[in-house]
């Protein structure tokens, strides 16, 4: 029984690994997520957890998904079924999220999954978003998978208990063997790279007027006209990344490449287009800048990028996890115990397993 009971729990952990390190390299909800807004009070609240079928993306009317739209992930439930799509509403909201045009109908393929329910009521489990959410603020995302792949690694890489009978006494041993302690050093060494990595992510941003005194002052201009603006790409490191830009909206456009590398130390002119929008008032722009160390050559990293641009994570991630292999073979490491640890016939761990 309690032989079943872990290899249950293993696997649940081990699922939950898997679709969370899925989740975070494709950067959309596998398994769970929870709900951003008070769009579907009170079938789903704020900062509520619920539960998703991946593998169910069609629907009918009355059925909540989770799809994405122009402003990100959204869990809403379908109103209306039309040719090309699906009309959807938040069961808070007064009217459609398709009225007056704000969003377009939600095509099958942009459907993740559907909210698992039980007897009609969706599975949630309530504040539990928010309680993940006060975590990734102080852990953000790779401590959390770090976590996770190092509680993966201890459930199913560490030895169990071994009996020992010594002067008429059964005795417990826990042993922690120098595979395990490498395995968890190495999800630490890979988590912490693609933890720096995704730290040199930012946006550069500026903003303007378009206004009828055009040409006034700095950073005025007259509506409907163009006028060129030009940033800097910094690389604080010592070592050189590849960066990836891309324009937020449709008003810029790149007088260059939007991809470029620099070395460490250096820095990178930007040079852009900007198309001043007729309405009269202050507009502010954004481009997304992406690096990415420069131990991978361009040609492994841009086909991925352009697919998701979490994606060329996974193969630092290989290559990393490659080298850690090599060295774990070439070093011998593994051989014996590290840690071995002598548990008492009524210690606390012992009343958990049971004597059996």
């Amino acid at each position: 029984m309690k032989k079943l009971l872990e290899g249950t729990i293993t696997a649940l952990v081990l699922i939950v690994l898997v679709a969370s390190v899925v989740g975070f390299i494709l950067d959309r909800p596998i398994l769970v997520s929870y709900a951003y807004s008070e769009s579907m009070t009170p079938t789903i609240n704020k900062g509520d957890l619920f539960f998703m079928n991946p593998l169910s993306k069609g629907g009918e009317v009355g059925d909540i998904i989770v799809f994405h739209r122009r402003d990100g992930w959204t869990v809403h439930r379908i109103f209306t079924v039309v040719d090309g799509g699906y009309v959807t509403k938040g069961d808070n909201n007064v009217a459609t999220d398709q009225q007056d045009g704000a969003y377009p109908l939600v095509r099958k393929e942009d459907v993740v999954g559907k909210v698992v329910t039980f007897m009609g009521h969706p599975l949630v489990i309530r504040g539990g978003g928010t309680f993940i959410e006060s975590v990734r603020s102080k852990l953000t995302n790779l401590y959390a998978i770090g976590i996770m792949l190092l509680l993966g690694v201890l459930i199913t890489f560490s030895s169990g208990g071994k009996e020992r009978k010594h002067r008429g006494h059964r005795k417990r041993f826990l042993r922690i063997r120098a595979r395990t302690v490498y395995a968890a050093i190495s999800v630490l060494i890979v988590a912490g790279f693609l933890f720096v990595t995704v730290a040199s992510w930012g946006t550069l941003t500026f903003s303007y007027s378009s206004t009828l005194a055009g040409g006034q002052r700095e950073g005025w201009y007259l509506p409907g006209t163009t006028f060129e603006k030009n940033l800097s790409v910094e690389n604080h490191a010592v070592y050189p990344f590849h960066y990836f830009i891309e324009p937020k909206g449709g008003r810029l456009i790149l007088l260059e490449a939007r991809e470029f590398t620099v070395n460490g130390g250096g820095k990178h002119r930007v040079d852009m287009r900007v198309s001043v929008p007729k309405d009269t008032r202050v507009y502010r722009e954004e481009i997304q800048v992406r690096a990415y160390p420069a131990l991978l050559p361009v040609k492994v990293i841009m086909p991925l990028y352009d697919l998701n641009p979490y994606l060329p994570l996974s193969a630092y991630a290989l290559e990393l996890t490659a080298v850690l292999i090599a060295f774990y073979y070439l070093a011998e490491i593994g051989r014996g115990d590290v840690l071995r640890i002598r548990l008492g016939r009524r210690s606390l761990l012992t009343k958990l397993m049971g004597d059996g």
